[in-house]
């Protein structure tokens, strides 16, 4: 298989195409075909020995098919030739005469046999060479997918972007193919039949190459039209394949609020949307298409009407006149392929711009040049004059300077919105300070690689995602080398091997999407073992218990705590149980450290904390609840 890492080009000195695109006008058609080719030929490197190869099939073939009517040419004029000598002098056919019948037949069947078995194989090899670029950009695609920063996947919708990546890429690959392996040997036979009427008679020729463009002409001005159209339904099945994954996403809420034929109702008129655009698109390409049938049609009556006078004429043979009519025939389908070309360029820069939104995306957080692993961590954690906002300059963080020593557990308790999620998503790099520096060990972590750094930071949050596979992955996901022993022993420890060994299949039970069929406890609990599998020392509880009932609670406190046991815990709480058991507690208000200290310490300070605790103490929080509103 070939497989093509797609390098970004090296802009260092101005290619070929970009010296020819310099030298075009701003807004002349060949420009837009030009700068098509010089943003796709990056992502063609590594292909050009098998589309050589192909490429070079096709010219074969071309020049099969434009040697295949001189052959039925040399066979009609020999029988003409033979049955004027057998009018002339009847009796039995001359041993010579024979000898040349059958060798312009030996010549037409080559020709045909040749066009057959280069089809066969041309269609062999063009098809693996498109499976092998469809690959290698899905690859780069995929790679690139799970570089973009988090921020980047929260913008977009999940379905809108399988939509858009398999729209995009699908329209590529069929238009590499259509240009390199149907437009450029279509070129080579015209280019070819056109030398060989030249020798026939210039005066087909001529009549050729005035009707011949104009089913061209009818294409090309019916381009403009489709290329938008494509654009508008690739953005329109875009957002209605996003909407649509949402709501199968979210189908407990669709049928909470009973909303099931509503959703139903926008889809499906969504879809018949999608589909009134086809349908007119296609009432105009059909119109296109009997119009260039029609030019085609008149093109060929109009040479065989001029063939039939040369010959009457006496200026050519009947031989001459079926190959130019075979030639005529065997022009317009390539001209019918030529005239789609530049449509062909326009789809193709349409799914390069859908492509590129990926590939082009911005990454702040990618890893420097240099970044360097990120091993044997003892777990001290730092934020040094952190600040932070979403780029809409509204600081969630404001200069939040904080220490937690290897092994102790830190709570973050504080109003929603106050930044506590915030604060720990930038231990793990899923955004970046705007100011400041987050330490682990002393090293800054924008000088690691996210990789590693990830790999010695286990997480466990409120909501789990489960993936549609065995409890027995979901453990493992993240320790693909485990064993079911050591999965076991990890679920033993998260209280979760009890109700694992009750399902039907045990470890090997597959549980739905996102876990759907567990309850919320016994998916936290598969959550803690998997982070006690991953065995990081640095451990993010981010409201892992909110959602719970007492019993469920119960069971998850008591995994946490042999969960937590010698690692550094930066616990992001709603729950008094967790706040109370911390080394230390941090308040955070307006995005500022508002006050540090332990449980009761923080009470005899009597401030914010010393309140919300009072409030629940007066049953105001409810049962086990700390109530961390702004009060």
């Amino acid at each position: 298989m070939f497989v093509s890492d797609c390098p970004t080009a090296d802009t260092s000195r101005p290619g070929l195409l970009e010296r020819l695109l310099g030298a075009v006008p701003e807004r002349a058609p060949l420009r837009r075909a030009l700068a098509t080719a010089a943003r796709a030929v990056p992502w063609l490197r590594g292909f050009e020995r098998p589309i050589a190869g192909v490429l070079g099939l096709a010219l074969l073939l071309a020049a099969a098919g434009a040697l295949a009517p001189l052959a039925v040419m040399r066979l009609v004029d020999t029988l003409g030739h033979v049955a004027a000598a057998q009018l002339a002098r009847p009796g039995a056919l001359a041993p010579e005469a024979g000898h040349t019948i059958l060798l312009a037949l030996a010549l037409v069947a080559a020709a045909e046999l040749a066009q057959v078995g280069l089809s066969r194989l041309l269609e062999t090899r063009s098809w693996r060479v498109r499976l092998d670029l469809d690959f290698a950009l899905r690859q780069r695609v995929t790679a690139r997918l799970h570089q973009l920063p988090l921020a980047w996947h929260q913008q977009q919708t999940v379905g809108g972007t399988v939509s858009r990546v398999n729209t995009a890429v699908n329209g590529f690959v069929t238009a590499v193919g259509e240009l390199a392996f149907k437009a450029l040997p279509a070129i080579a036979y015209l280019g070819l039949a056109l030398a060989a009427l030249l020798q026939l008679d210039w005066r087909l020729a001529l009549a050729v190459c005035v009707l011949a463009p104009l089913p061209a002409l009818i294409g090309m001005r019916a381009a403009p039209e489709q290329t938008q159209r494509d654009r508008t339904l690739l953005a329109h099945w875009t957002a209605t394949f996003g909407r649509w994954t949402e709501v199968l996403g979210g189908m407990r809420t669709v049928k909470g609020f009973a909303m099931e034929q509503a959703e139903e109702r926008r889809f499906l008129d969504a879809v018949a949307q999608g589909n009134a655009q086809v349908i007119r698109g296609a009432q105009r390409d059909a119109r296109t298409s009997a119009l260039q049938g029609l030019s085609a049609a008149a093109a060929r009556l109009a040479v065989a009407a001029l063939g039939a006078w040369l010959v009457l004429r006496g200026h050519g043979t009947v031989g001459t006149l079926v190959a130019a009519l075979q030639y005529v025939g065997g022009l317009f389908g390539p001209i019918q392929g030529l005239t789609n070309v530049y449509a062909t360029v326009r789809r193709a820069s349409v799914s390069l711009e859908a492509v590129s939104s990926i590939l082009d995306a911005p990454d702040p957080l990618a890893d420097a040049p240099g970044a360097r692993d990120l091993q044997a961590v003892r777990g001290a954690v730092a934020f040094e004059s952190v600040s932070f906002d979403y780029g809409d300059g509204r600081p969630v963080l404001r200069d939040v300077t904080l220490t937690v020593a290897p092994g102790e557990t830190v709570a973050l308790v504080g109003p929603s919105g106050c930044g506590k999620t915030t604060l720990v998503s930038l231990l793990e790099r899923l955004h970046a300070p705007t100011t400041g520096r987050v330490l682990v060990d002393g090293i800054d972590v924008r000088g690691c690689t996210q990789r590693s750094l990830r790999r010695q930071v286990g997480t466990v949050m409120q909501d789990v995602h489960l993936f549609h596979d065995t409890i027995l992955a979901n453990i493992t996901y993240g320790c693909p080398g485990a064993t079911r022993e050591q999965a076991e022993a990890a679920a033993r420890a998260a209280n979760a091997h009890e109700f694992i060994e009750r399902l039907a299949n045990g470890y090997d039970t597959v549980v739905g999407e996102r876990g759907a069929g567990l309850s919320g406890g016994q998916k936290q609990r598969i959550a803690i073992a998997r982070a006690l599998l991953k065995d990081p020392p640095i451990l993010v509880l981010d409201e892992a218990t909110s959602a719970l009932d007492n019993e469920s609670e119960a069971l998850v406190q008591a995994a946490l705590r042999r969960l937590t046991r010698g690692r550094t815990t930066l616990v992001v709480a709603h729950r008094l149980s967790t706040v109370v058991d911390a080394d230390r507690i941090v308040v955070l208000r307006g995005g500022r450290i508002d006050a540090v200290g332990t449980h009761a310490e923080l009470l005899a300070q009597g401030g914010y904390y010393a309140r919300l605790f009072a409030q629940h103490a007066r049953g105001a929080g409810g049962p086990a609840t700390l109530a961390l509103a702004e009060a």
